[in-house]
């Protein structure tokens, strides 16, 4: 597979992605006017109370098994250990830069999730369907795939609901 090819097959699924997040904003702009600003907020709400809980028991319960969990048991670790080293590294960035204390809750929960988000789920069955894909077979870069993409995804929420949204809320 050369060069271009793989580059191909690889920004495909990320312009699928930001194709429906540029549509999504422009829907949003306030000079369309589709969504007021009550709309947005309560839109917000639901997708972050229900949807996004949906979609990752949905996707847990499509590819995580017994065995596959066994096989990954280090997944929630390692988030853990990554969480802990960006709350580390928020602490000392707020230590450093004297931010000012209606902001330090917001630095130390960005740095401590970091940037897992859900777009793992979304790019890996794009990736995997394309032909040529860089993980080999489309069936078993699905199924591990996003067993792995729903795994860290669910782990990362448990852990942004009981620790990051606890740490702004408090403070």
């Amino acid at each position: 597979m050369g060069f271009l090819e793989l580059l191909l097959t690889a920004s495909m699924p990320v312009l699928e992605v930001l194709l429906v997040t540029a549509l999504g904003l422009f829907i949003a702009t306030e000079s369309v006017g589709i969504f007021g600003v009550d709309a947005r907020h309560y839109m917000n709400r639901i997708v972050f109370y229900v949807f996004t809980p949906a979609f990752v028991g949905y996707n847990l319960a499509g590819t995580v098994t017994v065995d596959s969990l066994i096989k990954m048991w280090f997944m929630p670790i390692n988030i853990l250990i990554t969480f802990l080293l960006g709350s580390t590294i928020g602490w000392i960035l707020i230590k450093l830069t004297g931010a000012p204390p209606h902001l330090r809750a917001l630095i130390l929960g960005v740095c401590s999730a970091g940037n897992l988000g859900n777009l793992l789920i979304v790019i890996i069955p794009a990736i995997c369907a394309e032909p040529g894909n860089p993980f080999g077979d489309s069936a078993n870069c699905s199924s591990n795939g996003l067993a792995y993409a729903s795994l860290s995804m669910a782990t990362g929420a448990i852990y942004i609901w009981s620790y990051v949204y606890n740490i702004m809320r408090i403070t």
